[in-house]
């Protein structure tokens, strides 16, 4: 897991499942690309319904931040300084500092692009209904996502879910 920027330093999370001496086999890689390997299991689809659910938390925080941005925007707040809040506070953590400032700044340079994100989210809603488990959110970062590909914003980082959320605000684009 991780952006260009963090696989380009080595710092990526490996999630990794299947059997144990396999992963111990290739660790040498993992240590190399990442700065920590997740085990998850003795069957690799383990690592896989893992990494969909990561993104599926990750497509939520990321709808969640462009929504409250757009409500504190209509406020004559601006989404930077809810941003500085955010992630000075409650919710410190490398994802919602690095796409709470893309969404506050309106910066959606493709980084993991806008298509890959509807990809996981569709892969996750799969999975979910593939075993029984109703994933609702998931289908409104979807929809929100297709919304976006609708509007021109395919190649566009997923933090452009935020031009969503402003749209719908009756923001300035």
């Amino acid at each position: 897991m991780g952006r260009p920027d963090v696989a380009a330093a080595g710092k990526l999370n490996i999630l990794a499942a299947g059997d144990p001496a396999a992963i111990e086999r290739v660790r040498p890689l993992f240590d190399v690309m990442g700065q920590k390997t997740w085990r998850l299991g003795k069957e690799p689809h383990q690592a896989n319904v893992a990494k969909l659910a990561m993104n599926f938390l990750l497509g939520s925080a990321i709808e969640a931040m462009a929504e409250a941005a757009a409500l504190v925007e209509r406020y004559d707040i601006e989404p930077t300084r809810l941003m500085e809040i955010a992630t000075g506070t409650l919710f410190a953590a490398p994802a919602y500092n690095t796409y709470g400032k893309l969404i506050a700044e309106r910066q959606f340079k493709a980084g993991f692009r806008l298509t890959l994100g509807l990809k996981d989210i569709r892969l996750a809603l799969a999975a979910g209904e593939a075993s029984g488990v109703p994933l609702p959110f998931a289908s409104v970062v979807r929809d929100n996502l297709i919304d976006a590909v609708g509007h021109g914003d395919a190649d566009k980082d997923w933090s452009a879910l935020a031009l969503v959320a402003r749209r719908r605000a009756g923001l300035q684009q």
